[in-house]
């Protein structure tokens, strides 16, 4: 099968439309040699745009550092969720189909539609300007971003919103609306 792995324009830079290219945190250069994670969140209005929260493009080493400060439980709720059988199973099964055309229309766990004033993660993975191989972008939906909020310790909560405040401020147009916004990055 010749799949496409050229990265989605949906992971491309909202500034300005093109490929991110350096790593949020370290600065590191986002190339052939780098493998990194783009998460970006979203939420839903009712005129049915979606008006963007956050971006992050971060490389694997940050991502891992980051990761370490997680408290042990909230590591292995993270573990629990993002490494079953069954995730990779739906993302390698994406892989050989044509995701492209709809992967981000559902939650890759629930398998629900995003809905009118919900919030919802898109995550891929990447090396270079391409897709890792069967590692598929996915969408988290509302329901479960919810769920990963709910069992994680005080403790990386407090770290994730330290990293949030700095790393990704937000729009200043967004300030208001995410004044009680709770981040989750996965």
């Amino acid at each position: 099968m010749n799949q496409d792995t050229s990265i989605p324009r949906d992971f491309h830079s909202d500034s300005d439309a093109l490929p991110f290219t350096a790593c949020k945190v370290c600065n590191a250069a986002l190339d052939d040699t780098t493998t990194y994670v783009i998460e970006k969140a979203y939420k839903r209005l009712p005129d049915g745009e979606d008006v963007t929260l956050f971006e992050l493009a971060i490389c694997i080493s940050c991502a891992e550092k980051q990761a370490k400060k997680m408290s042990l439980e909230s590591r292995k709720t993270i573990e629990r969720l993002m490494g079953s059988k069954d995730f990779f199973e739906k993302r390698q099964a994406r892989w050989l189909s044509d995701w492209k055309s709809d992967w981000t229309d559902r939650c890759i766990f629930s398998d629900e539609e995003t809905q009118t004033n919900d919030e919802y993660h898109i995550v891929g993975h990447f090396k270079g300007n391409e897709i890792l191989p069967y590692q598929t972008p996915f969408v988290i939906g509302q329901k479960m971003l919810e769920r990963m909020q709910d069992e994680l310790s005080a403790e990386t909560k407090e770290e994730l919103d330290n990293f949030g405040r700095q790393f990704l401020g937000p729009d200043p147009r967004l300030k208001m609306l995410l004044e009680d916004y709770q981040f989750v990055m996965v």
